[in-house]
């Protein structure tokens, strides 16, 4: 009988058109930091890994930030860096000499000073052949790194310790993105006790310099890290520790967000976004994103039917993007191109374009003829398609298994977690059809690129590019863009490589996707930084605020007075 009542409780609260304000009312902004408290986020995903070396989804990423610092990191304002480890560095006038000259007395979470020598071993042991780093690539401009991967040599030539604070990147030729990808997680520096190779172990407990260092992982249910008092920068981060809560579906998420339970929100459902931004209380709180993400399908080149690059181009030609992005009208903007808005490079010409009639011509084309009128015909086998449960993917999935349907293509979908997403549909000759995205990293054309179509991002196991698709002029065009130093002949290549890979359609773009981020105002010292999510380490809580909201809000416990006022939509 409880649990019926709270169930219906959870419904009526879930219909209902009063939505609760936020907790807390915004502060000074001069006010000093305070510390203490807990920061709550929450996610539908679950994290496979969060060793940097081999991490690269989302969440994991997030929380990797937490965890690890870097030799740099993006600027708030996602258009710069700023000093981590490193407190300066130079380029050479001929950008092939990064010179970083790094803090004294920073630790590790273990206690030991963060030196150059750690600097060098743990990109080795992150680019070593032996790991599954699925952005290897990004650093093969860095001297001698081919010689490393291919076993010819023990260390990489162009990581050159000079003394325990000075490292010297040599690069082989000039590479725009460097600065960049040496800002990434997969670059930071891991504990002594990681060791020189990579060890699944050592994602059982992680070990960096970050600002929080960890404390528990419970798979599908949460991660906890809590405060490192050694962090190199004297006073922060200001938090005790950050609970990070995963598999917890969307309206779970919102239900513990009005309550306080969770702190932070950014994956609303379409209904309770629309509540949100509709909502007098709220009006002015929160911010979107820029659109850093795009979503596609991935169609395996080395899985039939989609080896054959007509098929291919039928789906793209098959697909009504304006009808999937009509289902969340807030977050989903229809795309056709692989150049999200807020990337340099973006082009707002057409790319690829719905043609029922061209898509049923190259199923002829390909030996797969269909007959609309008769439902004859078209590819003979039923397709796997692989989606992520309990996400937009799956309500895309079906409208798309309609629109295949009408080339001769039926799909089966197939909803998995996240990790087991990430597991098959990056192992080689495994899954067909898929649902794809990528959210930058950092914001440079390369990032969508180098890790979703070159060839060399391929891998047996841990592939970014789930297509495993190749295209040796694809190649050859993107190690020229990453070396052209001129901005607008730079993106004038990538213009050209994002014309050639829509119309091999080793990906069928459907959609770009914007977050609606929302935090309660006594989370002070947030602002979304345009180069990487969730970036709330330095957050901290107003306690009185959060303390006397919440206390207000759910006490005294339900009565049949505060019954009627869920009903009649008050709290």
């Amino acid at each position: 009988m409880r649990r019926s009542l709270l169930a219906a409780l959870v419904l009526l609260g879930g219909c209902d058109a009063a939505l609760p304000g936020p907790i807390g009312r915004a502060g000074d902004p001069a006010a000093p930091p305070r510390r203490g408290g807990w920061l709550r986020l929450a996610s539908y995903t679950n994290v496979r890994t969060l060793d940097p070396a081999v991490a690269f989804d989302e969440i994991a990423n997030a929380i990797e930030h937490f965890l690890f610092a870097k030799l740099l990191d993006f600027s708030p304002d996602g258009e710069g860096f700023v000093p981590d480890l490193a407190e300066r560095w130079h380029v050479s006038d001929d950008g092939l000499r990064i010179t970083f000259h790094l803090r004294r007395g920073a630790r590790f979470h273990d206690g030991d000073e963060v030196q150059a020598r750690d600097i060098k071993r743990s990109l080795e042991r992150a680019l070593h052949p032996d790991t599954p780093c699925p952005i290897s690539s990004f650093y093969e401009r860095i001297a001698g790194y081919q010689d490393y991967v291919q076993r010819k040599a023990s260390d990489i030539a162009g990581l050159k310790v000079e003394g325990d604070y000075t490292l010297v990147v040599e690069l082989s030729e000039p590479d725009a993105t460097m600065l960049s990808v040496l800002a990434l997680p997969t670059a930071a520096p891991v504990c002594r006790s990681a060791g020189a190779r990579y060890d699944r172990d050592f994602s059982a407990r992680p070990c960096g310099a970050g600002p929080f260092r960890f404390q528990s992982w419970e798979p599908g249910r949460h991660v906890r890290v809590e405060r490192f008092d050694a962090y190199h920068e004297p006073g922060r981060p200001y938090l005790d520790g950050i609970e990070y809560a995963l598999g917890v579906p969307t309206f779970t998420q919102r239900f513990k967000f009005e309550g306080g339970q969770l702190d932070y929100m950014r994956e609303f459902g379409e209904a309770d976004l629309a509540r949100y931004l509709a909502s007098p209380a709220w009006r002015g709180l929160g911010s979107w994103d820029l659109g850093r993400a795009v979503h596609a399908l991935f169609l395996n080149n080395e899985i039939p039917p989609f080896d054959q690059r007509q098929v291919r181009q039928a789906v793209a030609a098959a697909i009504r993007r304006d009808q999937i992005a009509a289902v969340r009208p807030g977050s989903v903007r229809p795309a056709s191109r692989i150049l999200p808005p807020a990337i340099p490079g973006h082009n707002t010409a057409p790319g690829q374009r719905y043609d029922l009639d061209r898509a049923l011509a190259l199923m002829r084309e390909a030996g797969y003829p269909y007959d609309p009128a008769t439902g004859k015909g078209g590819y003979p086998h039923e397709i796997p398609y692989v989606a992520v449960n309990d996400s937009f993917d799956v309500e895309a999935a079906q409208i798309l298994q309609q629109h295949l349907a009408r080339i001769g293509l039926r799909i089966r979908i197939r909803a998995q977690g996240w990790p087991a997403y990430l597991a098959e549909t990056s192992r080689r000759r495994t899954v067909a059809i898929g649902s794809d995205g990528w959210a930058a990293d950092f914001p440079d054309p390369s990032n969508f690129f180098e890790p979703l179509f070159a060839s060399r991002a391929i891998s047996e196991e841990e592939s970014q590019n789930r297509a495993f698709y190749r295209n040796p002029t694809l190649d050859a065009l993107l190690v020229s863009a990453r070396k052209e130093t001129d901005p607008a002949r730079r993106l004038d290549l990538y213009r050209k490589a994002e014309d050639m890979v829509l119309d091999d359609a080793p990906w069928a773009v459907l959609y770009t996707k914007r977050w609606f981020e929302l935090w309660h105002p006594y989370v002070r010292n947030y602002r979304p930084n345009p180069a990487r999510s969730e970036a709330l380490s330095f957050a901290w809580i107003d306690p009185d605020a959060r303390a006397a909201a919440r206390a207000q809000r759910w006490a005294p416990p339900l009565s049949r007075g505060r019954i009627a006022r869920w009903v009649s939509g008050g709290r």
